[in-house]
């Protein structure tokens, strides 16, 4: 008995990309629309443009995104959930402070300014941070402001708080800026101090003394609070007195 052939694949429908090919089309229409926003502004930039760009048809990103809120939307998740995993587990109790504020803070002094999608999307955030819009404030409260919380908690165990404060909201603010200066005004350090970075091993030891002023900062505000906590008094027996033999 002859061996029956399997059956062809059956065709795609019509309108319908393989899935490799649908990664592919998502891929490219976030690089271009990454570029273009940074280059034009978001609402001067056309989902025709970017679709033309991306050398896809001009249904693409109603088939991808929903609008152009949606691929925005996407464009700006993209490295926002990127950071969320490379902070991952950082507020582990089992951690030491000194790991902790490693995992932190190393994400934020990663910027790659030679990489000119890179620089698109640093330049899309510095714009937005600046006058954030609904879009960007929203995937911002998403993403971001639980880190920032669970940061603020972290640094409030370790000083010996009940939970987060204004104390500790503060100290969170102060190191991630610290931090986060290195990638996004490189180059201004640059003008003001030119190549004190080139040597190799430097940026190494920036992220290292970082983390040492950070680990400085908690020791201070932990001992300011200290100080300030009212002393724990013994707590009073319950004893009776033992009763007296006649």
């Amino acid at each position: 008995m002859a061996a029956r052939r399997p059956p062809e694949p059956a065709a795609p429908r019509a309108g319908r990309r393989p899935k490799a090919e649908a990664i592919d089309a998502r891929a490219a229409l976030l690089k271009a629309a990454t570029q273009l926003f940074a280059e034009q502004g978001v609402a001067e930039t056309t989902t025709r443009e970017i679709c033309t760009a991306a050398g896809l048809n001009p249904g693409a990103i109603h088939y991808h995104f929903g609008d152009k809120d949606g691929l925005y939307r996407a464009v700006l998740l993209g490295p926002l959930e990127a950071l969320r995993d490379e902070m991952t587990g950082f507020d582990d109790p089992a951690l030491l402070l000194r790991e902790a504020l490693a995992r932190v803070l190393m994400p934020f002094m990663c910027g790659d300014d030679t990489d000119p999608l890179q620089e698109a999307v640093m330049k899309l955030f510095h714009d937005e941070i600046h006058d954030p819009s609904p879009v960007f404030a929203q995937a911002f409260r998403d993403v971001v402001a639980p880190l920032h919380q669970s940061l603020s908690g972290l640094l409030a165990r370790h000083i010996g708080l009940k939970g987060p404060n204004t104390t500790t909201h503060q100290l969170a603010y102060a190191l991630q800026a610290a931090a986060h200066d290195y990638s996004h005004c490189s180059g201004m350090m640059e003008l003001m101090s030119p190549g004190w970075l080139d040597a190799p091993g430097s940026f190494d030891a920036v992220r290292e003394r970082l983390v040492e002023w950070g680990l400085v900062l908690v020791e201070h505000e932990r001992r300011k609070h200290a100080q300030s906590s009212p002393p724990k008094l013994a707590p009073i027996s319950k004893k009776k007195p033992a009763s007296r033999k006649p």
